[in-house]
């Protein structure tokens, strides 16, 4: 069988594949991709890489805080004796 034919499964593929290139529905995709491509350029977006550092330097300091209470809490603990005594006259 001769692909080159007219009336081939190849060649009717081919000349539907042109004639969706072609239609009006091509067209609304690309507008449609173009118009969503364009409002996410607008947004204030991050990629998703930068978006798992942030969160991770995020986690890195929330630990760091939590050490730093405990501290502060263990320093409060310690003072606490100290100043529960009388003042001398």
């Amino acid at each position: 069988m001769n692909d080159s034919a007219p009336n081939s499964p190849k060649a009717f593929l081919r000349r539907a594949a042109e004639a969706l290139d072609k239609s009006p529905l091509k067209d609304m995709q690309r507008n449609a991709r173009a118009l969503a491509q364009s409002a996410a350029g607008r947004l204030d977006l991050v990629s998703r890489d930068e978006f798992d550092a942030l969160q991770a330097v995020l986690a890195a300091a929330s630990a760091r805080i939590a050490q730093l209470e405990a501290q502060v809490a263990a320093l409060e603990a310690q003072a606490a004796p100290h100043t529960d005594s009388p003042a001398s006259p």
